[in-house]
């Protein structure tokens, strides 16, 4: 019955892992580069990087901005600044549940060219680019990948041992299946806590019963009754004036505790419109959502949140878990670094299976369909490193006044990645898929502090360490660094594809 379960359980996580494999490999890279969302924001917005973020922040232009282009919008929301990413961003939310967001400057208020920066990451991370669609498929990997965690532990029985198994000279499935027993025990913890919280942060959108139930399906009823948020009933009334937000910023961070960190307009084009003032998520492991709301027409103190309850306060706690706001840059790195654990995780499980079958399916000449799992193993592992340096490279190189320069950006990923997994998908035919795209994304990020000094020399290396401004050079270090490995990996993989033909031909001498 014992080895009943195993192989059951065997079967369970090999599929499991497979059939989202790919799509989890897609979600971990995007999550892991989205630990620093708001450092790749600032350091893709070198027409900032002069710019001095002022003692208090300032929301008054930022608002007149969004007043002045949607006065007619659901709400507004403005992110001061702050040492992390020096841009103010206001985002402007509609009706329709559509929104949009402008950078603009943090002293002046003046709109600035936009970058798809950090949160393009962190909306690959969560939904896919693919709206509510695209949050659902991501909560399916989630799940799958839950399964495949807990059934891998039943699997292995020797899973603690083998993390102290690495053979990387062994080559072929050997050396596969030991990182990918290495990379899952040593994050195992990690990626079940972020399996579970990032299901969990969504639980009102997949567990809707209820919702149902209790709100009529009301979602956003549900977390305004939750988080003790306060907003009033439309008067079908014009609002007379909009009192001004950094007049009220000293009695909010007062009765706040801290610094406040944004500032929002609801129904900013009617009489019952409420200005509600909040700090940031660094606090606590749990996140911050108090906050103090002011009538916008005369700044009439109206409501401060409660404590949340215990349910809520549990669920904030594990949202706050899963997006690293807290603890500074070291517990960022050390999600970064765990992230990246769980990115070889996945691909090497990939790639065992993929190995595991090569012989099986050779001699059985069926090479149609596992030859597309092959190709398509090489464009998603190695194609998507490929397109984050591309975009990062193309941040750099387009000119600074071009319209959409945020949609550029994004094309040269998607054209990058497409261009990427077709040649990796077509080389791997000679075994040389790995080695090229490996390479190629070498060059890219070695190129990319390059392009740095010589396209804005103010953001780069020299000067960004001359001034001590450790995100930023982080951000070139970082890309070297990366580039090292990834020309590692290319050449051991030159090395694997140039011994595979030799190994063939002695295996037909001695037959």
């Amino acid at each position: 019955m014992k080895e009943s379960l195993v192989r059951s359980m065997a079967w369970l996580h090999t599929w499991s892992g497979l059939l989202v494999g790919w799509l989890l490999f897609v979600i971990f890279v995007g999550g892991t580069l989205a630990c620093f969302d708001s450092e790749l924001d600032d350091w893709m917005r070198p027409w900032l990087h002069e710019a001095r973020l002022p003692e208090q922040p300032r929301f008054d232009p930022a608002l007149a901005w969004a007043q002045a282009h949607h006065p007619d919008a659901h709400a507004w929301y403005v992110l001061a600044g702050n040492a992390r990413d020096r841009a103010t961003e206001a985002y402007v939310y509609f009706d329709d549940g559509s929104h949009l967001r402008q950078t603009l400057h943090p002293v002046t208020g003046e709109p600035v060219p936009d970058t798809a920066g950090g949160e393009f990451f962190f909306t690959l991370h969560y939904d896919l680019h693919a709206g509510t669609f695209g949050m659902y498929v991501v909560g399916f990997a989630g799940m799958m990948m839950l399964v495949a965690l807990v059934a891998g532990v039943i699997t292995h029985r020797r899973l603690f041992a083998d993390f102290f198994v690495f053979r990387p000279r062994a080559g072929g499935q050997r050396a596969w299946l030991d990182g990918h027993n290495l990379t899952g025990v040593l994050g195992l913890p990690f990626h079940l806590v972020m399996a579970y919280t990032g299901v969990a942060i969504f639980v009102a959108n997949y567990m809707l019963a209820g919702v149902q139930v209790a709100y009529d399906g009301d979602v956003f009823r549900f977390y305004e009754e939750a988080g003790d948020l306060y907003e009033r009933p439309e008067e079908g009334r014009p609002l007379s004036r909009l009192a001004s937000a950094d007049a009220l910023l000293a009695d909010a961070q007062r009765r706040l505790g801290q610094r406040v960190a944004w500032v929002s307009v609801h129904h900013p084009d009617d009489a019952s419109a409420t200005i509600a003032f909040g700090g940031d998520h660094s606090r606590a492991v749990a996140w911050n959502f108090e906050q103090v709301f002011y009538d916008a027409a005369d700044g009439r103190f109206l409501h401060h949140t409660a404590p949340p309850g215990s349910g809520y306060g549990t669920y904030t706690f594990m949202g706050g878990l899963h997006m690293a706001q807290f603890g500074g840059s070291l517990v960022r790195a050390l999600y970064f670094l765990l992230g990246l654990s769980g990115c070889v995780m996945i691909a090497t499980g990939l790639q065992v299976w993929v190995r595991k079958r090569a012989r099986q399916v050779a001699a059985a000449g069926a090479l149609s369909g596992y030859g597309l799992v092959r190709g398509l193993n090489v464009g998603v592992v190695a194609g998507m490193p490929l397109a984050a340096a591309a975009l990062l490279l193309a941040n750099r190189l387009l000119p600074m006044d071009l319209a959409d320069r945020a949609g550029a950006e994004v094309a040269s990923f998607v054209w990058a990645w497409g261009l990427a997994a077709a040649w990796g998908a077509w080389r791997d035919r000679a075994g040389r898929g790995w080695r090229d795209l490996f390479a190629i994304t070498a060059v890219l990020l070695a190129a990319l502090p390059v392009a740095n000094l010589l396209v804005t020399p103010d953001s780069a290396l020299p000067a960004t360490l001359a001034r001590g401004d450790g995100a930023l050079a982080a951000v070139d270090l970082v890309a070297w660094a990366f580039a090292l490995a990834f020309a590692a990996m290319a050449r051991r993989a030159y090395r694997r594809a140039t011994a595979a033909p030799a190994a063939e031909r002695l295996r037909e001498a001695a037959a």
